[in-house]
């Protein structure tokens, strides 16, 4: 066999080694990419979760008892709201 054969072989093959080593890099790479965004993803889930908790527990108190009457002698009482519930009933 021929020198330049040799070389030929050899160089095809480190080309070949490099190419592997660059192609198996760039997978792991995306696939570590992958999984960075679903933890993200799962985060965002949790944390748009607990909000809606949040939210639901610590949501304000309304003027208006749960049988519909209303406490004209609250000093706290929000006569736009009491008046707004009122015409929500009448309609």
């Amino acid at each position: 066999m021929s020198t330049n054969f040799n070389v030929l072989r050899y160089s095809l093959l480190g080309a070949g080694v490099v190419y592997g080593a660059y192609h198996r890099y760039s997978l792991e790479s995306s696939v570590k990419q992958e999984h960075a965004a679903n933890a993200y993803a799962q985060e965002a889930k949790l944390i748009n979760k607990a909000k809606a908790e949040y939210a639901k527990l610590n949501a304000p108190k309304t003027p208006v008892a749960s049988t519909g009457s209303i406490n004209w002698e609250d000093p706290n009482l929000d006569i736009g709201s009491a008046l707004e519930s009122l015409v929500a009933k009448l309609e």
